[in-house]
């Protein structure tokens, strides 16, 4: 038994480095004792609470709990309501043999990435390629350390995997809107991405448009039927269809005179206009989405060349300046870090400021095979992903936790840069 197990690993290089990228994570989960601040805490006592069968509530810095008849929709609940089921099943405590569970999910959830990242990288640049992007992936400090906290970037890359797998194989576009619309619950930033899959589908040649429209049609369908339920709980609970409170909040924090290009306190501006919706309870956070989205609104049309340099900003902060998000695996209280997270960062700044050179690299490439030779194919999809998320990015907020779930499809771009540039390199060094 053994035996035949180490002659599959030779046969497929794949499963062996796989395999090393999950006993990495499980070292890494049971040697660092993440604590969940901020976002993280506010997932895992969300997912608890529901779990609990105390409804979806506010709750406020730093623990979060629950406030009594005052529901939440600041973020979406695919990421609360999924631990939310794996709490219920293993039980919940504030912080008992759940928390470890949710580690071990994002392990499970992981495992499921490394293999469709190979499968589909293989698919379409070949075994090679895709073997230096399972390297690059598996062996990555952020995609191992990312395990031992309890966030929705994990799931979300999963989900995304899972759909572009299927789509690209299965194609059913039922099962894959049901996927996409699970997704869009997980992160607000995905709350459009449907619109990917749309636009691809029609720009896709040799398919009639009657095919195309029976295919989206079936796709809508699905993703409506998902996020639905979602719409109406928030009508029932802040009588407005709303996708999530979060919007107003974030795009008003990135847009206005005090903005960093990334998330400052809006309660600590001069003469702030949203102390107003502070209480002592937190903030009503409907007002603040409300009103946030008008003041940036105003603020973007009044100051058009701030709004550009701050956009530009966004994006420098996500892939150069605060490549910092490894820092929140290595939270062991609140406000309290690890001795070795200034290390990590500096580790993290070292070895993806290049990942990310060479990712704009491919995107170049892309972006000019598609213009030049009308090319439509999987890199085609690639450079969608990539123009959708910057774009985001650019209106919203620069933030390395938007770019972290597309390590893995950016991975397949980088994979394709180092090979082809060791290919020109090794002909050099031999002529």
């Amino acid at each position: 038994m053994i035996v035949k197990t180490l002659n599959c690993f030779k046969k497929r290089k794949y499963l062996a480095l796989i395999l090393v990228g999950i006993i990495l994570r499980l070292i890494w989960v049971f040697a660092m004792p993440t604590f969940p601040e901020t976002d993280f805490m506010w997932y895992h006592v969300k997912g608890l609470e529901l779990s609990q069968g105390k409804g979806f509530l506010y709750g406020f810095y730093p623990h979060y709990i629950g406030i009594e008849n005052l529901p939440t929709a600041f973020r979406p609940i695919g990421y609360p309501g999924t631990l939310a089921i794996l709490y219920f099943i293993f039980g919940s405590s504030f912080f008992g043999i759940e928390f470890m569970m949710a580690k071990l999910f994002n392990i499970l959830l992981s495992t499921l990435i490394m293999f469709l990242t190979y499968k589909l990288a293989n698919q379409f640049f070949g075994k090679k390629i895709a073997l230096i992007t399972l390297l690059l992936y598996a062996l990555s400090p952020l995609a191992i350390t990312y395990n031992s906290i309890i966030c929705s970037e994990l799931l979300f890359s999963a989900i995304l995997m899972l759909s572009i797998y299927l789509y690209f194989n299965k194609n059913n576009p039922f099962l894959i809107g049901l996927l996409i619309g699970y997704l869009t619950l997980i992160r607000p930033i995905g709350v459009f991405i449907p619109l990917i899959f749309v636009l691809y589908e029609f720009i896709k040649k040799d398919i009639n448009l009657k095919h195309k429209v029976k295919y989206v049609l079936s796709f809508a369908v699905a993703v409506v039927l998902v996020v639905t339920p979602w719409i109406v709980r928030n009508y029932m609970a802040f009588g407005e269809f709303i996708y999530s409170t979060n919007g107003g909040y974030v795009f008003y924090v990135n847009n206005n005179d005090y903005a960093t290009g990334s998330w400052s306190d809006p309660f600590g501006y001069p003469d702030s206009p949203m102390l107003e919706y502070k209480t002592d309870e937190g903030f009503d956070e409907m007002a603040i989405h409300k009103h946030g989205t008008e003041l940036a609104k105003e603020w973007i049309k009044s100051n058009p060349k701030r709004f550009v340099e701050l956009a530009f900003l966004r994006i420098a902060n996500s892939y150069w300046y605060k490549t910092d998000d490894i820092k929140w695996s290595l939270t062991v209280g609140i406000n309290q870090w690890h001795p070795i997270a200034s290390k990590a960062v500096k580790l993290e700044k070292l070895l993806y400021r290049p990942f990310y050179i060479l990712l704009f690299i491919y995107i170049l490439y892309a972006i000019i095979r598609f213009i030049r030779f009308r090319k439509i194919d999987f890199t085609t999809f690639i450079l969608l992903i990539f123009l959708y998320f910057n774009a985001m990015m650019f209106v919203l907020e620069g933030n390395p936790r938007y770019v972290f779930p597309l390590h893995p499809i950016y991975s397949m771009g980088v994979a394709f840069i180092i090979f082809n540039l060791s290919k020109v390199i090794f002909k050099t060094t031999n002529e």
